[in-house]
């Protein structure tokens, strides 16, 4: 098995449940509260490891108990944290979540994820270069994404770009990247409006790999486009759908499987993501996703 490294975000997720999302001004009674572990740096890292990836995440959390508490989270999901740093000068990052008939809306407060910077990374690059393929998000700054992934496309690693929260990139930082994992909005956005969907998918064969929701995942071979479906499921919560997938292709990535196979164990898995409450605590085990194939192969 190959290692896996997340670059990312770490947060205390603060979720309302509401039957009415409220309009601006407005004021509604929710249904439930719940906080949960999340950033999509640590539920990327975590959804890699219940899978059963050997996975280190690199991050930063403020020295507070919302940091704590989260480094436990992680230790118990058999990530190694010994890479994060902790910082006394910001709090942990935080982010609302409202959710309404299984949608989500997302606020995301950066806290100590801004200290994540070229700096901190520049001091942990022997420990990165010692993974085969490193998973990055963006809820971190710019700066240090563009610096790390350039200073890891030099030593030919396989680098995962995840464009969420999606911004304008460029051209060469494409390049850099093996592959990038926008849903269809996020896409619009990266390409700034260059590309049109089918004319980015061909000029970026089995490299970008846009995801769809219920309208599954499509990709360019380099000869025709494929769409892997979504999996039929009882949605509870869609929050960290997206998340999954990104560790679960990483995860298959370390497995060497092929592309195509790659992003079918990922629809999979997050699929099975948003039949459970919570970001993290609804991803599934490696177990849970041998069974539901078992289970799809005996339907058919």
């Amino acid at each position: 098995m190959n290692k896996i490294a997340v670059i990312g975000s770490l947060n205390m997720d603060l979720v309302a449940v509401t039957d009415i999302s409220p309009k601006m001004g407005e004021t509604v009674i929710g249904k439930d509260f719940h906080m949960f572990p999340g950033g999509k740096g640590a539920n990327q890292a975590t959804a890699a490891a219940r899978l059963g990836g050997s996975v280190k995440l690199f991050g930063t959390l403020g020295d507070d108990q919302h940091g704590k508490f989260l480094l436990h989270q992680l230790e118990n999901n058999k990530v190694d944290g010994s890479s994060i740093q902790m910082r006394r000068d910001a709090p942990t990052g935080c982010a609302i979540i409202e959710i309404c008939e299984a949608q989500n809306r997302i606020i995301v407060v950066q806290g100590a994820n801004a200290k994540t910077d070229e700096d901190y990374l520049q001091k942990k690059i022997n420990d990165l270069l010692e993974a085969d393929v490193i998973l990055i998000s963006m809820e971190i700054p710019m700066q240090p994404i563009e610096y790390i992934i350039k200073e890891l496309a030099d030593h030919e690693k396989i680098i995962i770009l995840n464009p969420a929260p999606a911004v304008p990139l460029s051209d060469e930082l494409i390049s850099h990247c093996t592959y990038l994992l926008p849903n269809e909005h996020e896409a619009k956005i990266i390409f700034n409006g260059k590309y049109e969907e089918t004319e980015a998918l061909k000029k970026y064969p089995n490299k970008l790999v846009i995801t769809k929701g219920e309208q599954g995942v499509t990709f360019f071979n380099g000869q025709k486009m494929e769409t892997v479906p979504a999996i039929k499921v009882n949605p509870v919560d869609s929050t960290g759908a997206g998340d999954t997938f990104a560790g679960a292709f990483s995860y298959a990535l370390s497995e060497e499987k092929p592309l195509k196979e790659c992003i079918q164990y990922a629809v999979i898995a997050a699929g099975l993501s948003v039949e459970k409450r919570g970001a993290q605590s609804g991803m599934p085990t490696a177990a849970e996703v041998k069974e539901y194939c078992s289970r799809a192969a005996v339907d058919d």
